[in-house]
């Protein structure tokens, strides 16, 4: 279970995270084990060699996106299968600790990445060197205002909401002060830093493999923080607009 929730907590699939709950636990000696798995909810039964079952559940509450830690998961529960029935739990459940609490990139490398998403994006997009070294540097705020922002535990429409309103805001900024000609492609690889890219690829993969109602809520939550940034954009709009007359 812990491992289960491990998965989903940091971007990986419905799917993923069954499989790695049942085999982790059949690994570990359970007669027979099965998981249900919905976005916000890992359920997990096995039954011992006594023939007596168990059952455990735990909320996510936290979704990220780490693929490094679901690599570690992926690999750990691999090598367990391939040992077999001669895991031991204490040392098994270390090494979850060990991935759960492994450190994550450092801030600065965080922040540069995301100037490096909008300089890109900017770039494929057709912007001149101008526009794309500008929406680096929206990018790269933006980063950091999300760093800030995530201390509060705020849901994901409202976060969704704050960044199309920092970025149309920071992308109008630069375009009134005639930095740029126009803000439009700027705004828009400024954007693909949040869009919900990982989300609707995992749901589409929820569906494909039969997971209907995970599939349908990860697709529902993608388009929930597509409208939010939607929202975001046009009320920055809106306030930079009122505010600069």
């Amino acid at each position: 279970m812990q491992a289960g929730s491990m998965v989903l907590e940091n971007g990986g699939e419905t799917y993923r995270a069954e499989e790695t709950c049942v085999r982790m636990a059949r690994s570990m000696g359970a007669r027979s084990a099965s998981a249900f798995v919905t976005p916000t909810l890992v359920m997990v039964t096995v039954q011992d060699k006594d023939h007596c079952s168990h059952t455990a559940m735990r909320r996510i509450t936290n979704r990220t996106v780490n693929l490094r830690k679901i690599a570690l998961l992926n690999d750990l529960s691999r090598r367990l299968v391939q040992r077999g029935f001669n895991s031991d739990l204490l040392l098994v459940s270390r090494m979850l600790e060990r991935i759960d609490h492994s450190p994550d990139h450092s801030f600065w490398s965080l922040v540069l990445m995301g100037g490096f998403t909008g300089f890109f994006f900017g770039l494929m997009f057709g912007c001149s060197l101008s526009q794309a070294i500008c929406a680096f540097v929206v990018g790269f705020l933006l980063r950091m205002f999300l760093l800030w922002i995530g201390k509060f535990n705020l849901n994901s429409f409202i976060l969704s909401v704050m960044s199309g309103g920092f970025i149309s805001i920071a992308c109008q900024l630069i375009y009134v002060l005639g930095i740029v000609p126009q803000s439009v492609q700027m705004m828009t690889a400024a954007l693909m830093q949040v869009v919900p890219g990982l989300a609707l690829v995992n749901s589409i993969r929820d569906l494909i493999a039969g997971d209907l109602m995970a599939g349908t809520a990860r697709l529902m939550d993608a388009f929930m923080v597509a409208t939010g940034l939607s929202v975001g954009s046009v009320v920055g709009l809106l306030v930079f607009s009122h505010v600069v007359v």
